[in-house]
């Protein structure tokens, strides 16, 4: 537990209480990046919390939604907080359904009479613990503003008013201010039933072999990197060939992106802006040699 909390660099308070929470989610989401790249080269989603601690501290790597936030769930019942996992259903806008019940999960906190929501793996979720109220808006740090949606007494959805040219294409440029009137968008829907790690061991299979339509070009989780970190301000991802920058100043976001022109670029833009360095780079190395059309590796790293 002491190297876990020094590798998320937390030195503040252990009390259980709602503060603590909150420092313990943004040191944990600034610190620990969301990435794919186990899964590119191969690697299975692991169920075992220890065993994901050890690669976050000794490895320097971060995971999987479910590899985070049961790491995260494991180290706050450790400092004495009753957590547990929750199950969730991420909402697919393309569509307009629910991917299966498990392709994200969650962390539910009991401090007293109050029940809060934590997720340290989610991009578009609040980048504070957010309380168990229904309808309640709730602005975190930078401004954004989200609420919980109760369907019945045991399914919640977590809600969030994005800024509307985000909406569309992943990456555009330039600052936007939020629509005067804006629409409540669904992130992801979940439910209050308890949950361990060892109960997502089959519904996280969708990360390993999720499967494209028939002609259908787009971001698939086995083959383009996926790295996404929080900052105090914003965030800042990785996805397929560019990496972009979010941030957030009174009211306004902002967003720069640039376009990663070589598998040596990539390598580099993976430890300089995220921290992590393959065990095996030579065979991530041969994995994004396949994103840029390159069939044989010219030179080992």
């Amino acid at each position: 537990m002491e190297a876990y909390l020094k590798t998320i660099g937390y030195d503040g308070r252990r009390d259980v209480t709602s503060d603590t929470l909150k420092a313990l989610q943004a040191a944990h989401a600034r610190t620990i990046p969301l990435e794919n790249l186990g899964l590119i080269c191969g690697e299975k989603v692991l169920h075992c919390p220890l065993a994901i601690c050890r690669r976050i501290v000794l490895g320097g790597r971060g995971g999987a939604c479910p590899e985070l936030n049961g790491a995260y769930c494991w180290l706050l019942q450790q400092l004495g907080f009753q957590a547990t996992l929750v199950s969730c259903e991420l909402y697919n806008h393309q569509s307009a359904s629910f991917l299966p019940q498990g392709s994200h999960v969650a962390v539910l906190v009991s401090i007293g009479r109050k029940r809060w929501l934590t997720d340290v793996s989610c991009p578009t979720f609040s980048k504070q613990p957010m309380v168990i109220v229904p309808h309640k808006v709730q602005t975190d740090t930078v401004g954004s503003r989200h609420r919980l949606r109760r369907y019945d007494e045991m399914t919640w959805a977590v809600q969030k008013v994005f800024f509307t040219r985000f909406e569309g294409p992943l990456f555009e440029e330039g600052d936007f201010a939020p629509d005067p009137n804006p629409p409540w968008t669904t992130v992801y829907r979940f439910s209050l039933i308890p949950r361990v790690l060892a109960d997502f061991n089959q519904t996280t299979i969708f990360y390993q072999n999720i499967k494209l339509p028939a002609g259908q070009k787009t971001f698939s989780v086995k083959r383009d990197p996926l790295v996404m970190r929080h900052s105090a301000r914003g965030r800042k991802f990785l996805l397929g060939k560019r990496f972009c920058s979010i941030f957030y100043k009174d009211g306004v976001a902002g967003k720069t992106v640039t376009d990663i022109e070589t598998p040596e670029e990539m390598v580099d833009v993976i430890w300089r802006e995220f921290g992590i360095r393959m065990f095996d780079e030579k065979l991530l190395m041969s994995r994004i040699d396949l994103l840029y059309d390159r069939k044989v590796r010219r030179s080992s790293i």
